[in-house]
């Protein structure tokens, strides 16, 4: 059944992204930008750069992960995710001008990093999958975390997170 009403515009748009694309745990995070006609490349930048998204008029939006050896794995899927986000988020903001928004590793503050935020964790870890392998791994809550991290493709602390925002208690022994 088609959800009808979204808290806000990440959550629509992550809802949707899995519901056109018929994504499974871990996202395809490439199919999703590709959907949207972006171009992702990997390089390696200065430690303290996440990635960033660049839009100018008449070409390809670009979003650039940094993928030196000090970035994991799922910290550069986060990042890709929540560079998606600003691309969705900011279709609004004078359509066909220029922008960049460039992220380091430093604490966000603004609305606009807060939105990405939440829509790469949606993107990351929809409810309805997250609660599904919550369940089905009840059987095993010492390792609970640690294998839906592991499905889901994100950190454990991100995982935890998730797991909080939803209101599902892990095993106090997990951690």
């Amino acid at each position: 059944m088609a959800r009808l009403h979204f808290t806000d515009e990440a959550e629509m748009y992550a809802y949707k992204a899995w519901q056109t694309l018929k994504l499974e745990p871990p996202a395809d995070l490439q199919k999703v930008a590709q959907r949207l006609g972006i171009e992702v490349c990997e390089r390696e930048f200065s430690g303290e750069v996440d990635g960033l998204y660049l839009r100018l008029p008449d070409v390809p939006p670009i979003i650039a992960i940094n993928n030196s050896y000090i970035k994991p794995q799922v910290r550069r899927r986060f990042t890709l995710a929540h560079e998606i986000g600003h691309h969705l988020l900011s279709r609004r903001i004078q359509p066909g001008s220029r922008m960049f928004f460039f992220d380091t590793s430093s604490k966000k503050i603004s609305i606009m990093e807060r939105a990405c935020d939440r829509f790469a964790a949606l993107l990351l870890m929809p409810e309805d999958w997250v609660r599904r392998y919550f369940e089905e791994l009840s059987f095993n809550p010492r390792l609970r975390v640690q294998i839906m991290a592991s499905r889901f493709d994100v950190s454990m602390p991100a995982m935890r997170r998730r797991l909080r925002e939803l209101g599902l208690q892990e095993n106090r022994f997990n951690r």
